[in-house]
Protein backbone atom coordinates (compact mmCIF):
# COMPACT_ATOMS: atom_id res chain seq x y z
CA UNK A 1 0.00 0.00 0.00
CA UNK A 2 1.26 3.44 -0.89
CA UNK A 3 1.73 5.70 2.11
CA UNK A 4 2.60 9.38 2.52
CA UNK A 5 6.26 8.58 2.94
CA UNK A 6 6.33 7.08 -0.57
CA UNK A 7 4.99 10.21 -2.27
CA UNK A 8 8.38 11.96 -2.72
CA UNK A 9 9.72 8.94 -4.61
CA UNK A 10 6.65 8.85 -6.84
CA UNK A 11 6.85 12.63 -7.30
CA UNK A 12 10.41 12.62 -8.64
CA UNK A 13 9.43 9.85 -11.06
CA UNK A 14 6.43 11.94 -12.09
CA UNK A 15 8.70 14.91 -12.79
CA UNK A 16 10.90 12.79 -15.07
CA UNK A 17 7.90 11.41 -16.95
CA UNK A 18 6.30 14.82 -17.25
CA UNK A 19 9.48 16.51 -18.46
CA UNK A 20 10.02 13.76 -21.00
CA UNK A 21 6.53 13.87 -22.43
CA UNK A 22 5.55 17.53 -22.07
CA UNK A 23 8.70 18.79 -23.81
CA UNK A 24 8.50 16.37 -26.75
CA UNK A 25 7.04 17.16 -30.16
CA UNK A 26 5.66 13.81 -31.28
CA UNK A 27 4.89 15.06 -34.78
CA UNK A 28 8.57 14.53 -35.67
CA UNK A 29 9.90 11.11 -36.67
CA UNK A 30 11.89 9.34 -33.98
CA UNK A 31 10.80 11.69 -31.21
CA UNK A 32 9.24 8.90 -29.13
CA UNK A 33 12.49 6.90 -29.19
CA UNK A 34 14.51 10.01 -28.31
CA UNK A 35 12.30 10.75 -25.31
CA UNK A 36 12.40 7.19 -24.00
CA UNK A 37 16.12 6.57 -24.48
CA UNK A 38 17.48 9.99 -23.56
CA UNK A 39 15.08 11.26 -20.88
CA UNK A 40 12.87 8.56 -19.35
CA UNK A 41 15.40 5.73 -19.06
CA UNK A 42 18.32 7.73 -17.66
CA UNK A 43 15.93 9.80 -15.55
CA UNK A 44 14.44 6.68 -13.95
CA UNK A 45 17.95 5.37 -13.28
CA UNK A 46 19.05 8.62 -11.60
CA UNK A 47 15.84 8.93 -9.59
CA UNK A 48 16.05 5.39 -8.26
CA UNK A 49 19.73 5.86 -7.36
CA UNK A 50 18.91 9.06 -5.47
CA UNK A 51 15.80 7.62 -3.80
CA UNK A 52 17.56 4.49 -2.59
CA UNK A 53 20.60 6.45 -1.41
CA UNK A 54 18.32 8.69 0.66
CA UNK A 55 15.80 6.13 1.95
CA UNK A 56 17.77 2.85 2.02
CA UNK A 57 14.60 0.76 1.89
CA UNK A 58 13.75 -2.16 -0.40
CA UNK A 59 15.46 -1.53 -3.76
CA UNK A 60 12.74 -3.32 -5.71
CA UNK A 61 9.98 -1.28 -4.11
CA UNK A 62 11.86 1.98 -4.76
CA UNK A 63 12.23 1.02 -8.42
CA UNK A 64 8.52 0.26 -8.69
CA UNK A 65 7.60 3.59 -7.08
CA UNK A 66 9.85 5.54 -9.45
CA UNK A 67 8.43 3.63 -12.42
CA UNK A 68 4.90 4.38 -11.24
CA UNK A 69 5.76 8.06 -11.06
CA UNK A 70 7.21 8.05 -14.58
CA UNK A 71 4.11 6.25 -15.85
CA UNK A 72 1.86 8.85 -14.19
CA UNK A 73 3.91 11.64 -15.79
CA UNK A 74 3.48 10.01 -19.19
CA UNK A 75 -0.24 9.57 -18.61
CA UNK A 76 -0.68 13.24 -17.69
CA UNK A 77 0.44 14.34 -21.16
CA UNK A 78 -1.42 11.51 -22.88
CA UNK A 79 -4.73 12.39 -21.21
CA UNK A 80 -4.21 16.06 -22.04
CA UNK A 81 -3.61 15.18 -25.69
CA UNK A 82 -6.64 12.88 -25.78
CA UNK A 83 -8.85 15.64 -24.38
CA UNK A 84 -7.66 17.96 -27.16
CA UNK A 85 -7.80 15.38 -29.98
CA UNK A 86 -9.26 11.94 -29.33
CA UNK A 87 -7.28 10.31 -32.14
CA UNK A 88 -3.85 11.57 -31.00
CA UNK A 89 -2.79 8.46 -29.04
CA UNK A 90 -4.40 5.59 -30.89
CA UNK A 91 -1.53 3.26 -29.89
CA UNK A 92 -1.82 4.09 -26.17
CA UNK A 93 -1.26 0.61 -24.67
CA UNK A 94 1.83 0.02 -26.78
CA UNK A 95 3.17 3.48 -26.00
CA UNK A 96 2.92 2.80 -22.26
CA UNK A 97 4.30 -0.71 -22.64
CA UNK A 98 7.34 0.49 -24.59
CA UNK A 99 7.91 3.20 -22.00
CA UNK A 100 7.79 0.70 -19.16
CA UNK A 101 10.08 -1.74 -20.99
CA UNK A 102 12.79 0.93 -20.85
CA UNK A 103 11.93 2.56 -17.51
CA UNK A 104 11.53 -0.54 -15.30
CA UNK A 105 14.94 -2.10 -16.01
CA UNK A 106 16.66 1.27 -15.66
CA UNK A 107 14.99 1.92 -12.31
CA UNK A 108 15.72 -1.59 -11.02
CA UNK A 109 19.33 -1.38 -12.18
CA UNK A 110 19.83 1.95 -10.43
CA UNK A 111 18.34 0.95 -7.10
CA UNK A 112 19.99 -2.48 -7.00
CA UNK A 113 23.32 -0.95 -8.01
CA UNK A 114 23.28 1.36 -4.98
CA UNK A 115 21.99 -1.49 -2.79
CA UNK A 116 24.93 -3.65 -3.93
CA UNK A 117 27.39 -0.88 -3.23
CA UNK A 118 25.94 -0.47 0.27
CA UNK A 119 26.17 -4.22 0.84
CA UNK A 120 29.79 -4.34 -0.30
CA UNK A 121 30.67 -1.36 1.86
CA UNK A 122 28.97 -2.97 4.84
CA UNK A 123 26.62 -0.04 5.45
CA UNK A 124 23.03 -0.84 6.35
Amino acid sequence: MIQKKHLPTIAIGFVVGAIGYWTADFSEDGEFARVIYSILGPGAFICSVASFALRKKSPGFIALLVSLGVLLGMLSKIFYDILRDSSSHDMLPFELLLGLVIVLPAAFFGSFLVWGIHQLAGKD
